[in-house]
């Protein structure tokens, strides 16, 4: 009789285990990490097309520019948010663009007629809420521990970063200004440039690369 009393018990839990992880799975933390439909409605371009959309992608891109200090490294974070692609299915845009790409010329350098610059490219990755893109950190460190020359610098501290340079002196520029972002995908790309920066910010976003 405790055998068979065991045995049920044993088949109880069997089964509140399942509709635990069944309950899990379709929780709101699980669904905020994945759909689209999650995202702040005014951040959800879904009803939009054409240049009405890109308007709205730019203006939220730029709009939800930070910039972020955290020791040897300097990140730059942009707004976040969903839309229609050209396929017709709603999406996020670090899932339709996989990576995010920043343009930077150096402030008051010029070398041999032309301003240095800098790009820097890592993975597209959207914050918990959906909201904003979670910021790309440029290796400060890392980067001055290595002579100036042109050419590509990867790092994998952490998040795989590219970071691109031309143009360079002999010396590393320490005062870089954003001129363009792309976000890249397998099938298209979405461009913001110096004229929307000035447009949507109305002045120009500066960082200093400098070590503590």
């Amino acid at each position: 009789m405790l055998n068979s009393l065991f045995s049920r018990l044993c088949l109880v839990a069997f089964f509140f285990a399942i509709g635990f992880s069944a309950i899990l799975r379709s929780s709101p933390r699980f669904i905020v990490s994945r759909d689209p439909a999650a995202i702040r409605q005014v951040y959800d371009f879904s009803h939009l097309r054409g240049s009405a959309l890109e308007i709205a992608m730019k203006e939220r891109a730029v709009g939800g520019l930070e910039v972020f200090h955290d020791q040897d490294r300097v990140g730059l974070g942009f707004g976040h948010f969903a839309f229609v692609n050209r396929a017709g299915e709603k999406t996020l845009g670090c899932r339709e663009y996989q990576k995010v790409v920043m343009q930077f010329e150096a402030e008051g350098i010029v070398v041999n007629g032309e301003r240095p610059s800098m790009e820097v490219e890592g993975a597209c990755e959207f914050s918990e809420d959906l909201t904003k893109i979670n910021p790309l950190y440029i290796p400060v460190a890392h980067i001055f521990g290595e002579k100036p020359a042109d050419g590509e610098f990867q790092f994998r501290d952490g998040k795989e970063i590219t970071v691109r340079f031309s143009n360079l002196s002999n010396e590393w520029p320490r005062k870089w200004v954003l001129v363009g972002m792309k976000m890249a995908g397998s099938n298209s790309n979405f461009m913001v440039d110096r004229n929307d920066l000035s447009h949507y910010l109305g002045h120009p976003v500066m960082i200093d690369l400098k070590t503590e």
